[in-house]
């Protein structure tokens, strides 16, 4: 918040009311979580924008095209007939070296995952927002199954615990993205964050622009006067050459998030990592694992729960191996891990279970799973302090807390 310095009353009217902000260079604003994206993709200074509505995306794409048709962002905005069309769309665009975001969710996302796979194989830097949502049952609410479900398409994922974090996750976003070739996927909670509002500080353009310079041609781009084909029939040898082209480049996200983050912190003042460990250390004896919203409760919760730690997960795909093992260096084996999951895969185990598991392999660690807050269910701090009860006197292997 910002630091206010009151006038006395007899000056009021001659004197201006003296501000100190808590990161320079900023404007304070109260903006739900879809136009703290918007405002995310206007400040990065995107060149195109294809959209078409989904709940409860839709006034992302809605605030972006207020803002360029009100002239504040000079970007070409196309409303498409389908999603398929928009990442179609938003590929081209970025063959050609635009700049490109777009937002989608739930089926939307579903629509589009053919060109999904297609973006990330021809190695190109866009970056979207993805308003998390469950598919059928029909269900609008807060969820993370379609975007995991995604997670093997071969984009980046990072998913933001609040606004502020979205729209920072924008910004670092394009800086890696453009610096790997690889695009990203922020995600957000659907309603918990994409329609509530919060106080989100936002950077200046030239401060953006400090750190996230106008896009450059590489030469690879679509060009008439120069004619190439792109995504034609590729031999064996060639297929296998690409394939470990992106697995050496995407091997780099871990790293590269962090090293991101850290400069973000030293030009915004808001540092950033690949996950964030709490409250965990030798004498920690349970480790909660959480993505997106349900964190900021369990931050709260495990206050009065010393023995309680956890880890948020920012990065999700490629999953930061690294940085778990580094956050569980100092932790007894005989610690116990749930896994907290809002997403349901149509398997035993959610999918934080599934790349913990994978993570963690030849660990000793007690591991449990926990589905909670599916289909945008709320997840109070009760529901927490049950999640911890249950571990510690009556665990299953997978447990569902509050269902009925």
């Amino acid at each position: 918040m910002a630091n206010i310095v009151e006038v006395p009353s007899n000056k009021a009217k001659k004197e201006k009311e003296k501000v100190t902000t808590k990161y320079p260079r900023h404007t304070l604003k109260i903006l739900k979580g879809n136009f703290a994206a918007a405002e995310g993709a206007k400040i990065c200074k995107v060149g195109f924008i294809p959209a078409y509505p989904i709940t409860p995306q839709t006034t992302i794409v809605e605030q972006l095209s207020s803002i360029v048709g009100q002239g504040k962002l000079d970007a070409t905005y196309i409303n498409m007939d389908s999603e398929h069309s928009v990442f179609a769309a938003a590929m081209g665009a970025a063959m050609a070296g635009e700049r490109v975001f777009t937002a989608t969710s739930g089926q939307g996302l579903f629509y589009s995952h053919e060109v999904l796979h297609a973006i990330a194989h021809f190695r190109l830097p866009i970056v979207i927002c993805n308003v998390g949502r469950p598919s059928i049952p029909w269900n609008i609410w807060s969820d993370q199954t379609d975007s995991i479900s995604q997670r093997d398409t071969g984009w980046i994922q990072y998913y933001g615990e609040s606004s502020q974090e979205v729209l920072d996750d924008i910004i670092q976003g394009y800086v890696i993205a453009e610096k790997l070739d690889i695009p990203v996927m922020v995600v957000l909670d659907a309603f918990y964050q994409s329609h509530t509002s919060e106080n989100v500080w936002v950077p200046d353009d030239d401060l953006v622009a400090e750190f996230l310079p106008a896009k450059t041609k590489t030469g690879n781009e679509i060009d008439p006067k120069n004619p190439r084909s792109f995504g034609g029939l590729v031999p064996t040898e060639q297929y296998e050459s690409f394939n470990y082209q992106y697995w050496r480049d995407i091997n780099q996200v871990e790293d590269l998030t962090d090293q991101i983050g850290k400069e973000f912190g030293e030009k915004f003042g808001r540092k950033y990592s690949a996950i964030e460990a709490i409250n965990i250390g030798p004498k920690t004896e349970m480790i909660l694992v959480t993505l997106s919203s349900i964190t900021t409760t369990a931050r709260g919760v495990i206050k009065n729960h010393p023995e309680v730690g956890l880890i948020k997960l920012r990065l999700f795909k490629p999953f930061p191996k690294k940085s778990v093992l580094n956050a569980l260096k100092d932790v007894s084996e005989q610690a116990v891990i749930v896994n907290v999951d809002r997403n349901f895969l149509g398997d035993k185990e959610g999918a934080v279970m599934h790349e913990m598991k994978r993570a963690l392999y030849g660990k000793s660690y007690k591991m449990y799973n926990v589905y909670t807050g599916l289909g945008g269910k709320d997840v109070p701090p009760s529901t927490i302090e049950k999640i911890i009860k249950k571990t510690n006197e009556d665990p299953e292997e997978v447990m569902w807390i509050d269902f009925e």
